[in-house]
């Protein structure tokens, strides 16, 4: 190897380091992005509801038993009257997650079938 390529080479190898610190020292500094709290993913009681296509409303069923579900008188959710679970419907789109379910679970929703008592 020549002379001028050994300097060459040698005066790269420097420069290069010095971005490849500046680069790990910017994503290093850099705050790790938080998972978001429930206060500030929670959406506001007023923005249950809206319209859902009614034949999406034929086809959805409770994740929990895979039974079918009923509109709630104020349409602000998806009943299941075996066991209570209210599945929210925010701005006409059914959140169909066990979690939801259960968060907002009404027990005295639950119907007995016909001939229990």
């Amino acid at each position: 190897m020549s002379k001028k390529k050994l300097l060459a080479a040698a005066a790269v190898v420097p420069v290069a380091v010095a971005g490849v610190r500046r680069f790990l020292d910017k994503t290093q500094s850099q705050p790790a992005p938080s998972a978001p709290t429930p206060a500030t993913t929670a959406m506001d009681e007023a923005e249950l509801g809206g319209e859902v296509n009614p034949d999406l409303l034929k086809i959805l069923v409770d994740p929990a038993d895979k039974g079918p579900l009923e509109l709630s008188e104020d349409g602000k959710f998806l009943v299941n009257p075996r066991n209570g679970y209210r599945y929210p419907i925010r701005r006409g789109i059914p959140v169909m997650l066990l979690e939801e379910g259960r968060k907002y679970q009404d027990p005295s929703l639950v119907k007995q079938p016909e001939g229990e008592q």
